[in-house]
């Protein structure tokens, strides 16, 4: 089969990114592979990348592509989007790694293989095995099913798929992941097709590993403050997504283009609903605040620069 591999880094340090893609080499061994690094917002980490890709020689594997693409808009939702329309060549499975995780060895196989026997399956999740609530959120994977933002796979007619009909994230979207697995679960179409949660398969073994936030360092703790912010944003992006897709039975192609409108437009449409969010998570009134400040998407339209391209 031949494999996609896409490690989307906006923020990670340079050596945290080089733990990265040297342990999807490392999982790619013996496949046919087009990995790419995909860097958005970050020009000076998307250079330092390119030069340690370009520093590397061809080692005993199957025929390996890598490539390293800058997006100028610090934004992962719309990331993914270029990688949809613009980056990704097609393959039997394209498979999806945070930066700043270290997928282990086997990790891509597994989920290959699990692919290939599910047929009814359209997409594959890893599953968390290190951080405090690693082991009541894998429980609760393998009960309920989900995508993890940190691996997870499509096969590639799906994504093709995707593609055909225009699908696109909200872009300032936080909860990628989920959105991804719940357009999975309707097959791309909630008018024609029930949930189903067996079209992600959950594997069991396959895992990541990544390094813990250090709370004495300021860095980490003001990471950890806005993550909290942006999983509040996300309870209500989960609510806003949920009534277009599960309660209206709309097109995924239709979800608003950002996650502003997505998430202001659900709040005034349901505002009892809202009010029960914000109470039972205060967090989330303040994202919404958030929410409503303008953002700039002026280079929404730029095209992803491929900065370095290396055979291995």
């Amino acid at each position: 089969m031949k494999w996609s591999i896409a490690i989307f880094s906006s923020r990670e340090s340079l050596d945290t990114l080089v733990g990265s893609v040297g342990a999807v080499l490392g999982a790619t061994t013996d496949a046919i592979a087009t990995i790419d690094v995909v860097v958005n917002g970050n020009q000076a980490l998307s250079s330092d990348i390119a030069r340690y890709v370009e520093a590397l020689r061809p080692g005993d594997r199957a025929a390996t592509l890598m490539r390293v693409w800058y997006i100028p808009v610090a934004d992962k939702a719309h990331a993914w989007n270029q990688y949809l329309r613009d980056i990704w060549e097609k393959s039997d499975v394209a498979f999806f790694v945070d930066g700043y995780t270290q997928v282990m060895p086997d990790a891509l196989q597994l989920i290959s293989e699990g692919l290939r026997a599910k047929p009814n399956a359209l997409a594959a999740s890893g599953v968390p095995s290190i951080g405090r609530s690693s082991s009541v959120l894998r429980e609760q994977m393998l009960r309920e099913g989900g995508l993890h933002g940190n691996l997870f796979a499509v096969r590639g007619d799906v994504l093709e798929q995707m593609r055909t009909i225009g699908f696109q994230l909200p872009v300032g979207m936080y909860r990628v992941d989920g959105t991804l697995g719940a357009v999975i679960c309707f097959a791309l179409d909630p008018a024609k097709n029930d949930w189903d949660p067996s079209r992600v398969l959950v594997h069991p073994r396959a895992t990541w590993l990544f390094n813990p936030l250090n709370w004495r360092s300021a860095a980490h703790v003001r990471a950890h403050f806005n993550r909290v912010m942006r999983q509040a944003q996300g309870v209500l992006e989960n609510l806003a997504v949920r009534e277009h897709l599960a309660i209206q039975k709309r097109a995924p192609q239709d979800l608003p283009r950002t996650s502003a409108e997505l998430v202001l437009t659900w709040i005034r449409s349901f505002p009892l609903a809202a009010a029960k969010a914000f109470v039972k998570n205060p967090i989330c009134l303040i994202a919404a605040h958030r929410l409503r400040r303008p953002r700039d998407w002026t280079y929404r339209t730029a095209p992803a620069v491929l900065v370095s391209r290396a055979a291995l």
